[in-house]
């Protein structure tokens, strides 16, 4: 019993690991043992924990830290009053040359003459025919004068003498001619009116006579009735008065037609002068509509030469002077020169795709990398939005699409032509480089990248998945 008890108190003891062998007890171990002795190395245990740490901390970083969203748009700078480019009106030969390239310039000042030759002779040719017309009108407002003709004659400034005199010769001939048909009539009705005083003199005389010779043929009959006359003398003094009586009727009846007609003379009268003042105010009306007409042709003509003479609209820099030959021949709207303006503030055009366009807006944040400039040495820019085009433009230079080619790829390559135009301020008009501070020019290329918003870094990678996700299995 108490045998059993001790066997049943035996504890086998667990098994221990072996102690590690000392480095110079498994250099003479053989080359298997050796390898399965030696205790695996900590290093690469902790590459492996760094490496699970680094992960850890990169999806935490993409999970919560954020990053810009930024629109990126190539451009220029720019003055903001834009270049000045300089064209011709018309066609022209070069006469003079008065600037070279880099010149300054003063607004106003002469750049390049044309020979005026031709538009000087069309403006001449005008002035002439102005004169001409404003003497018609002068001369035809003398003739309505209801004074003296000649002296409510005022000829125009500029009219030769010999003008003058022809026209105050044509006045005379013209209010002679009307005055001769005018004393016609009057003539005519004065001789109406004393034929009729003849006739109201005889009718006078007839009334006067006719009761006289009335009672003696009263008095023949009644002595030729009583047998105490004759009665031959009785019918021949009777006669004589019915002779009387129907040359009153006669002379009456002249009278009338005097009257008459001295009414037609003086209705011929009153119409031949208003048919004259008719004619004539027809020939004023279309005498100064004429001179009207002239003198806006005259405007026209004087700003043509004006136009021979291409000045500088602003203060600036030539730049691009396309013409060096006197005598050359120009075209018509013909760049000839660019004025840069100087003394004007900065400002950047950059064109936005149609991709970022709907999240640029007014008075967004904006850095600036010139060209010029290495911003990795020299630094950046920044600016802000000052304005976005309304409308998309055609992109400069865009290259045409061969013929034949898919009309998709076509579509996709005209959408990617148009472009918006953003203007974009300048926080400073220089740079800063090896110590030295240098001016800003237009022409200088720049990209500005538009601050639109901010996202999670997690957001930006997953996106990919995302796109592929919805477009997958749907393209033909």
């Amino acid at each position: 019993m108490g045998s059993a008890n001790a066997a049943n108190r035996t504890v086998v003891p667990f098994p221990r690991r072996p102690a590690a062998r000392r480095d110079h007890e498994l250099a003479f171990l053989p080359a298997a043992l050796e390898i399965a002795e030696t205790p695996p190395s900590p290093i690469g245990r902790a590459i492996g924990a760094t490496i699970i740490a680094i992960f850890c901390v990169a999806l935490t970083w993409a999970t919560f830290g954020k990053v810009d969203i930024v629109a990126s748009a190539e451009g220029k700078i720019v003055p903001n009053g834009r270049t000045k480019l300089i064209q011709p009106f018309e066609t022209g030969v070069v006469r003079a040359i008065h600037v070279h390239d880099g010149q300054r310039v003063k607004a106003g000042e002469s750049l390049i003459e044309l020979d005026p030759t031709m538009t000087a002779a069309e403006q001449d040719h005008l002035k002439g025919d102005l004169i001409a017309a404003q003497l018609d009108v002068a001369r035809l407002k003398a003739a309505l004068s209801d004074g003296d003709p000649l002296a409510a004659f005022h000829p125009p400034e500029g009219a030769t003498a010999a003008q003058v005199e022809m026209h105050r010769q044509f006045l005379i001939s013209e209010t002679s001619e009307q005055s001769a048909k005018l004393s016609e009539l009057d003539r005519q009705a004065s001789q109406k009116a004393a034929e009729r005083q003849t006739v109201a003199a005889n009718i006078t005389k007839l009334q006067a006579t006719i009761p006289l010779l009335q009672e003696r043929v009263d008095t023949r009959k009644y002595l030729s009735d009583k047998g105490l006359g004759s009665k031959l003398v009785y019918l021949t003094e009777d006669q004589d008065l019915v002779g009387q009586q129907q040359d009153l009727l006669i002379q009456q009846s002249k009278t009338n037609e005097a009257d008459a007609a001295l009414a037609a003379l003086k209705e011929t009268r009153n119409r031949t002068a208003a048919e004259f003042r008719r004619t004539t105010y027809d020939e004023l009306a279309k005498a100064e509509q004429k001179a009207a007409g002239i003198v806006q042709d005259v405007i026209k003509a004087q700003r043509r030469t004006s136009l021979q003479e291409l000045t500088a609209p602003v203060d600036g820099v030539v730049q691009q002077l396309a013409v060096h030959t006197v005598g050359g021949v120009v075209t018509p709207a013909q760049p000839l020169a660019v004025i840069v303006p100087t003394g004007s503030q900065l400002e950047i055009e950059a064109t936005l795709a149609n991709d970022d366009v709907g999240f640029v807006h007014e008075g967004q944040d904006v850095e600036i990398k010139v060209h010029t400039f290495n911003f990795t040495r020299y630094g950046l820019l920044h600016g802000r939005v000052l304005s976005v085009s309304s409308d998309a433009v055609q992109r400069d230079g865009g290259a045409e699409k061969p013929r034949g080619q898919d009309a998709k790829e076509g579509g996709q390559q005209q959408g990617q032509d148009l472009v918006y135009v953003a203007s974009i301020s300048l926080n400073r008009q220089q740079m800063e480089a090896d110590g030295r501070s240098y001016d800003l020019g237009p022409g200088m290329a720049v990209t500005a990248e538009v601050k639109t918003g901010s996202r999670r870094i997690i957001g930006y990678l997953l996106s990919p998945i995302s796109k592929y996700q919805h477009d997958v299995l749907r393209e033909r």
